[in-house]
């Protein structure tokens, strides 16, 4: 009995085992391994296998051993192998389509028909894997898109990692092919040597010898499909871009946006493919807490903010950070002497309707100007309309924002002061803190419900009716600044020195709302930017950007921090923080004012208080700039540095 006789072709063999379990996919894998086997010992010796298809293999019955059979192939192209597929259509499937550079190698004396095999591979490996066919039309129709490296949708999910291989086979460049060795080496097959006998066919390697051949390759290997992973990356970053560019097409960019957008562009390349990224992730990742509503629970923040698609907030936010270019100063006013460190202002604020602004610091003064005379001729003379006096020195100042005289102060004794600022009378003061206190803050909500924070640990609420605190809230460090949400009625948060920060429920103070942790030094000013996020300023010299919805109950919440902020020096001294808008202005021990939009971690730009607007002209002073508040009128922002220089800088 002949051997054709005996063997039965795997294309008849495939025939047989139609179904499609689990138990036939291992027995297919490992009559796959078998070919390829054959096909690495014959590269071995030298030699390709001219006529590569699933029909010129044999399994022989009586070992389960698989042989290359060409002269299977030598009947007439009528004959049918499973019951529709001729020979020639087999051959037309298997056949490798030529490349630029076979058809070079063509010109030169011979095509590489190596590589012209691990293409067959490619395609007999889908074969195996995939063969049951209602028709010849559609058999043929999915070989044709596999030539095109199409696959179908039902294959990929039932094979992912067979599927990543088949493609890897079929790489329309023959140098990015494997060799019949790595085929055999990859983890699909690797796993499938165990479970039959060794094929007498293949090739017996004396890994005691070569050994550091295979070291090599592995490396190689690995090296590849990390360079082929980084591409695929590549070209999806660049399938974001053109997805985004075709909804800006129509845009016009000035010559100067384009300038800056130039300058920043490392920058602004690392906060899209960053943002792009969260925004993938966020869509896949829901958070866990249920009481986000505490966000927003104030009347007038009761309409929830419109999701806009990724585009429009990043192009919101980059044209936000190109429309200016430099400060550019609008108004100023100089104490008497600037050299005198009595003169350092700790805290500027607006009183509600703008019109007028408080300074406070080391004088032991509050003093009140009319704004509209700071816009003034430098030359002037500006004077306070009201000077309050207090017996200490003062650390913060904050303005009720629906009653138009109520003023608050915090100072050096731990006392917090109520003011009348038309009469310059207090009104009332408390004396609970035990150590300085370093802040004080209204209510956005309930006009008459303040806070306030101190080194005796703890923030204290208080109330324009009681006479004493209405709750205390005990932190493990000195709190140095606290802060009421515009957003909600309920929301509060403070910095300590233990470089935390915490957000409380106040209907729930046992335990903190949320803490939030990722300073490196102590936290010496909160700010809310919107009712979901929360900027903070540290003596780490940063300025970062939380995300509130990502935090939780229990632990600290690391991964809340959403942006970092760099460019200011901040090491020791309280230097200011404002935000507006989604812009964001601190001070800087460099004696400038930095300015900063939300949405990129690298300065809009800054303004040094120099020499040249100095009465001294002494640059060596040690000096920098104490405290900055932004005006939500017209878009300015009031500076004062530790000598007692006020400066009214608007962004050009």
């Amino acid at each position: 009995m002949s051997v054709e006789e005996e063997g039965m072709s795997l294309r008849e063999w495939l025939r047989v085992k139609h179904d499609d379990n689990n138990e036939n996919k291992i027995e297919r894998l490992r009559m796959y391994t078998q070919v390829v086997e054959l096909v690495d010992f014959a590269h071995s010796q030298g030699n390709a296998l001219p006529d590569l298809r699933l029909s010129n293999f044999l399994l022989l019955p009586s070992n389960h051993q698989i042989i290359y059979f060409p002269s299977s192939s030598s009947s007439s192209s009528s004959t049918n192998y499973s019951s529709y597929v001729t020979v020639e259509l087999e051959k037309r499937w298997y056949a490798c389509p030529p490349h630029e550079e076979e058809e070079e190698e063509e010109l030169c004396g011979g095509r590489d028909l190596f590589s012209a095999n691990v293409y067959s591979l490619g395609i007999l490996l889908f074969e195996i894997l995939c063969c049951s066919f209602v028709s010849v039309e559609m058999h043929s129709a999915a070989i044709s898109d596999l030539h095109n490296r199409i696959l179908p949708p039902t294959f990929i999910s039932h094979h992912p990692q067979e599927a990543g291989l088949c493609l890897w086979l079929l790489h329309p460049h023959p140098s990015s092919r494997p060799t019949p060795r790595e085929i055999l080496k990859s983890q699909l097959l690797s796993g499938t040597k165990d479970l039959y006998p060794q094929s007498t066919y293949s090739v017996i390697v004396d890994k005691s010898k070569d050994v550091e051949f295979d070291i090599l390759l592995d490396f190689l290997v690995s090296l590849k499909e990390q360079k082929e992973k980084h591409a695929l990356e590549l070209h999806q970053y660049i399938q974001m871009l053109e997805t985004d560019m075709n909804r800006f097409q129509h845009t016009n960019v000035s010559n100067m946006l384009q300038t800056r957008m130039k300058k920043y562009i490392s920058q602004l390349e690392i906060a899209y493919f960053s943002k792009r990224s969260q925004l993938q992730l966020s869509e896949a990742v829901s958070n866990e807490r249920n009481d986000l509503d505490l966000l927003r629970n104030r009347e007038r923040c009761s309409v929830q903010e419109k999701h806009v698609g990724y585009s429009d907030d990043f192009l919101k936010g980059i044209c936000k950070f190109l429309r200016y270019s430099k400060f550019e100063v609008a108004g100023m006013s100089e104490m008497d002497n600037i050299l005198n460190s009595a003169n350092v202002i700790c805290s500027l604020s607006f009183d509600r309707d703008e019109n007028y602004i408080a300074a406070a610091g080391i004088s032991k003064k509050i003093k009140i100007f009319e704004f509209a005379t700071l816009l003034r001729d430098y030359d002037d003379v500006n004077y306070p309309v009201v000077e309050l006096l207090n017996k200490s020195k003062l650390s913060c100042v904050c303005w009720n924002k629906y009653l138009k005289n109520c003023l608050a102060s915090a100072d050096y004794d731990g006392v917090i002061q109520v003011w009348d600022a038309c009469t310059g009378q207090g009104l009332s003061h408390y004396t609970e803190h035990q150590r300085r206190a370093w802040c004080v803050d209204f209510s956005h909500v309930d006009p008459t419900q303040f806070a306030s924070g101190s080194d005796d640990c703890s923030v204290k609420l208080w109330s324009l009716n009681n006479k004493t605190s209405t709750c205390t809230i005990r932190s493990g460090a000195n709190v140095c600044c606290v802060q009421f949400s515009s957003c909600s009625s309920h929301m509060l948060a403070f910095g300590s020195a233990d470089y935390k920060i915490r957000c409380y429920d106040l209907r729930h103070t046992r335990i903190p709302w949320c803490t939030l942790a990722d300073h490196q030094k102590a936290v010496s000013y909160v700010k809310f930017s919107d009712s979901d996020s929360l900027v903070s300023a540290s003596t780490d010299s940063t300025l970062k950007l939380w995300d509130l919805k990502k935090t939780s109950l229990e632990g600290t919440s690391t991964d809340a921090c959403c942006m970092t902020y760099r460019g200011h020096r901040n090491e020791k001294n309280f230097v200011g923080l404002s935000v507006l808008d989604g812009y964001i202005a601190c001070g800087s021990e460099s004696n400038e004012v930095f300015a900063y939009h939300k949405s990129f971690p690298m300065p809009i730009t800054s303004y040094k208080f120099g020499c040249s607007d100095s009465i001294s002209g002494d640059e060596s002073n040690g000096q920098f700039v104490s405290s900055v508040c932004w005006r939500e009128k017209s878009n300015m922002i009031v500076a004062a540095n530790s000598g007692g220089s006020v400066k009214v800088l608007k962004l050009v």
